[in-house]
């Protein structure tokens, strides 16, 4: 505590103590002024080979610095009169000198043009496009900036055979991903849970599809539409609050940022190992400068996907019994998708004059997932005495079902903004719109159940393939599930409707002036910012249970069923059957569904329902001081929630519902202070303390409550799954340290180290309590599975960061091609539980992250070996029962692509992912009780490239 009360203090000191310094600086800029006139310098930095204008250079005259922005662009105030000699460095790049005259009655323009440092014409233009160009734009930016940030090029991440922007963060010291089906989809950053970390593009804030979590849905958008990531660990007093891990900012091109034409293209096609599903993907970007001054940029980004997954998934679900773990639920899956991206992005800028800029970017991004799953489901109960969770004996209720569904999510950003210098001062402002969508219609599953409940043998001696065996049945196969056809009769027919909306409105106001005091420079910076969020989920659930309209179809559950076990061959590694024709549901399923037998589910359909609005209004000053080689940025920040919610409860009893309604608000003061302190141009410290929050997700807050399907056991217990919202949650708050060492290489590397300390007060769980309810007169014995948010106490994760990425340009002919990246994250984390119930992970903290890659870029010849491993982490608690927390187990991921340029426009390329043909698997308390086995093979893809 001692520690984060003198931090607390150093903010609020130094943010106190500046505008005495500013005032002094007032003094002695008059007394200066007096003495000598003062004038401004202004100018861009640029590439020679394309002309591309150059992020993060550093800029050095009469003792004074300034770094570029994503324009190239630079300016300083105050500076005297007279001839000086300006130096910008930039690394990758042959540092430059020339003399400047500055003028008092106008500013003085410099632009300045870098050759990078092979200095070799055409191999320049390699230089520039290949790895080392990416890495130079990105390494420049991370130098130069004045509080932590990790930044990774479009162009380094396009060398790795990423699908999505979660993949490619991946690729991130610290950062850590998520699955789906093999896919990327949800970011982790330094072992915190997913919902800490935003995700922003050209800094609006993304909506997100996702009802159920905070946590972006990052596989909605493809990763052939950005210009670069920036990953800012440690906030600044200007950036939104509620990232207590961090922020993920998705850049966008700009026509702007370099001379000329910008014209790419990609096409490529491959396949999937597991079912041989089609890997199809293209691209395209053209970007175009007009007018007299060439200061109207116009660029559209355009990339689609389709993709033929097909995935095997074998789930066992664990439970106790007096004091016995014992399997009670197997389902064996077999996954048949189709996933198509496309993303459009648009970009509009105006440079008005050196003074003034007005943009508009539009960006679009949709997912859609339609998926066949056959499964078969063994419900086990009366288990034998000697059953434990490795082998024994149970009776199986057996159910055979198939669903379609699709789901469509969308996410759009509006952002329309401008950056306006009136003398010393500078503005900047921004009004923004963020949507996302998710529809799931319809999502369609037919039931059938077997007759027959016979006894069955389980061994799980090898947890991710078990064994099941029919017992004590002649007309039953000897080895696997593959039960009679003739025992199973309909059951069911269940039609579902989704529909969740997200929107927000931004705006912002940021003032900034230009200081210097004691001939140093520095700023002070305010705004005011507004985010109006709103979000909705519907669902809409049909069942038809009547036999009758069934039999009048005529077919039996063999007649749905196909010889051929398909592509994916799940069914037939566990002899668990055939599976369905694909086409039933088209064939089938209209008589069921039109039938008036088709009821709504009154209670599913209503409970699930919720609207919820968050309206958030921020206030900052931040303050910039820079000595020599010290800088400092500290300052305040405060934020006002005020947050409303609607849902509705049941009652069984009269088969109504009530609305219920809730609203509440609470502020957050957050200060900060980032120092950097320079050894030499190559050499860097960096310390801060930072404060963030993260507020609880929509669904956590809303007053809900859903319950699952209510199954009774052959014991005469009814079973229940209850979900549910709790208003009463907090956000929880956090204090950051953070200190780093970064080592500059030349010509072009970084070694570097981090430690990073998070205290976290009221982390959020979900929790599952399980209660039972005896037997009375007119309801059976019930055991409830209740699953709610609940706040815990203090948390803390803690951990370091090493980085090392180097191109190996001095080692002799063809060595001099090769190349390495590679990170790796030590991460640990302690939280209490909510109920007094002990010590644990926060969810999402895996203990060991680490990336490696090698590279070889020469003779227009490139090629990159990755491999990726996230250890262990905790999903789930189960507060009653830790046994059965849920976790995934740790993966190892290796990937490889290449490709060779013929010239300056054309390449071909080939990736290859998952080449060890790695699984995810989930576990309850142990790995030897797996929760879920998921395979989804290894994937190819080749293809051709334009560049002009």
């Amino acid at each position: 505590m001692h520690l984060y009360r003198s931090a607390l203090a150093l903010a609020i000191a130094s943010t106190l103590a500046f505008p005495q310094l500013a005032r002094a600086g007032d003094a002695q800029a008059d007394s200066l002024a007096m003495a000598a006139s003062a004038g401004t310098l202004f100018g861009q930095v640029k590439e020679a080979a394309r002309g591309v204008y150059l992020d993060g250079a550093i800029v050095n005259i009469a003792g004074r610095q300034a770094r570029t922005d994503g324009n190239g662009g630079f300016r300083l105030h105050g500076l005297p009169a007279g001839t000086h000699t300006l130096t910008i460095d930039y690394l990758g790049y042959q540092p430059h000198s020339s003399q400047v005259t500055i003028s008092p009655s106008a500013a003085t323009r410099a632009d300045v043009t870098l050759r990078s440092t092979t200095d070799a014409g055409s191999l320049e233009r390699v230089v520039v496009r290949g790895q080392r160009g990416a890495q130079a734009l990105a390494l420049n930016q991370q130098r130069a900036s004045g509080h932590y940030v990790n930044v990774v090029s479009a162009d380094l991440l396009g060398q790795f055979p990423d699908n999505n922007i979660a993949e490619s963060t991946q690729r991130i010291p610290g950062v850590s991903i998520e699955r789906d089906q093999g896919e990327g989809r949800y970011v982790t950053v330094r072992g915190a849970p997913k919902e800490f970390t935003t995700v922003s593009i050209d800094g609006v804030q993304l909506a997100n599809p996702d009802q159920a979590s905070r946590g972006v849905e990052l596989d909605t958008i493809p990763s052939d539409v950005i210009a670069a990531l920036e990953v800012t660990k440690a906030l600044t007093p200007d950036m939104d609050a509620d990232a207590i891990a961090g922020n993920i900012n998705i850049k966008t091109q700009s026509a702007l940022d370099r001379d000329g034409t910008i014209l790419r293209a990609s096409l490529g096609a491959g396949k999937f190992q597991l079912g041989n599903g089609d890997n199809q993907r293209a691209a395209a970007t053209l970007g175009q400068r007009f007018g007299a001054e060439h200061n109207i940029g116009v660029l559209v980004s355009a990339s689609h996907s389709r993709q033929g997954r097909f995935t095997d998934n074998v789930e066992t679900l664990y439970f106790t019994d007096a004091g016995r773990i014992l399997p009670e639920e197997v389902q064996i899956k077999d996954y048949e998708g189709t996933r198509t991206r496309t993303g459009v992005t648009g970009r509009f800028d105006f440079r008005i004059d050196p003074d003034n800029l007005v943009y508009f970017i539009a960006s679009s991004s949709r997912f859609r997932d339609h998926e066949f799953r056959d499964n078969l489901i063994i419900t086990m109960d009366r288990h034998g005495a000697a059953a434990n969770e490795t082998s024994g004996t149970a009776r199986a209720t057996f159910d055979k079902e198939l669903r379609e569904r699709t789901y469509d999510k969308t996410i759009k950003t509006f952002n329309l903004g401008g950056e306006h210098w009136l003398g010393d001062w500078k503005a900047e402002w921004q009004a923004s719109r963020s949507k996302a969508e998710k529809e799931a219609s319809p999502r369609m599953q037919y039931v059938f159940r077997s007759s027959v409940r016979p006894n069955m043998r389980y061994d799980y001696g090898n947890p991710d393939f078990p064994v099941w065996a029919i017992q004590g049945r002649a007309d039953a196969p000897a080895t696997g599930v593959a039960l009679p056809e003739s025992w199973f009769g309909f059951r069911r027919l269940n039609d579902r409707y989704e529909f969740g909306d997200e929107r927000e409105t931004g705006l912002r106001l940021d003032l900034t002036r230009a200081q210097t005091w004691l001939g140093h420079d520095g700023d002070i910076k305010f705004g005011l910012r507004a985010r109006l969020r709103d979000k909705s989920f519907d669902d809409e659930r049909y069942r038809n249970d009547n036999a009758a309209d069934f039999a009048r179809l005529g077919i039996g559950m063999s007649d749905m069923l196909c010889s051929d076990l398909g592509p994916s061959d799940n069914f037939g590694y566990f002899h668990a059957g055939r599976r369905f024709c694909r086409d039933i549901f088209r064939r089938y399923a209209g008589p069921l569904t039109g039938s008036a037998n088709s009821k709504r589910q009154i209670q599913s359909s209503i409970t699930g329902d919720y609207r919820a609005s968050e309206n958030v209004h921020g206030a900052y000053f931040r303050l910039d001081a820079r000595w020599d080689a010290l800088s400092l940025i500290t300052g305040l920040r405060y934020e006002r929630t005020r947050l409303s919610g609607e849902a509705s409860h049941f009652d069984t009893q009269t088969g109504t519902a009530t609305p219920q309604r809730v609203s509440r608000g609470y502020g957050h003061w957050l200060p900060s202070a980032h120092l950097r302190y320079e050894f030499d141009e190559d050499s860097i410290l960096r310390a801060s303390y930072s404060t963030a929050l993260n507020r609880p997700d929509f669904m956590h807050t809303a007053p809900y409550r859903t319950f699952g399907e209510r199954e009774v056991d052959a014991g005469g217990i009814a079973l229940r799954d209850v979900s549910e919202g709790n208003p009463a949650v907090k956000a929880a708050y956090a204090h950051n340290l953070d200190v780093s060492f970064e080592h500059y290489l030349r010509p072009l590397g970084l070694l570097s180290a981090a430690l990073f300390y998070k205290r976290i007060s009221d982390p959020l769980f979900v929790t599952t309590l399980t209660l039972a309810t005896p037997a009375t007169p007119t309801e059976p014995a019930t055991r409830t599975r209740i699953t709610r948010p609940e706040n815990g106490g203090n948390g803390r994760i803690h951990g370091l960061e090493l980085a090392w990425q180097q191109t190996f340009d001095k080692l002799p002919s063809p060595f001099d091609g090769l190349g390495v990246y590679a990170n790796y994250t030590w991460a640990k984390s302690s939280a209490e539980l909510p109920f007094g119930g002990g010590k644990t992970e926060l969810p999402g903290t895996s203990r060991h992250n680490y990336n490696l890659a090698l590279s070889y870029e020469k003779y227009g010849f490139n090629a990159r070996l990755a491999y990726t491993y996230r250890s262990k982490f905790i999903q789930t608690f189960d507060i009653a029962q830790p046994a059965l927390n849920v976790y995934w187990n740790g993966r190892a991921s290796v990937d490889f692509s290449t490709s060779y340029r013929f010239n300056k426009q054309w390449q071909v390329f080939a990736e290859a992912n998952n080449l060890t043909d790695s699984r995810q698997v989930r576990f309850q308390g142990a790995r030897g009780q797996v929760l879920e086995m998921e395979g989804f093979g290894r994937s190819w893809l080749a293809g051709v490239k334009f560049e002009y």
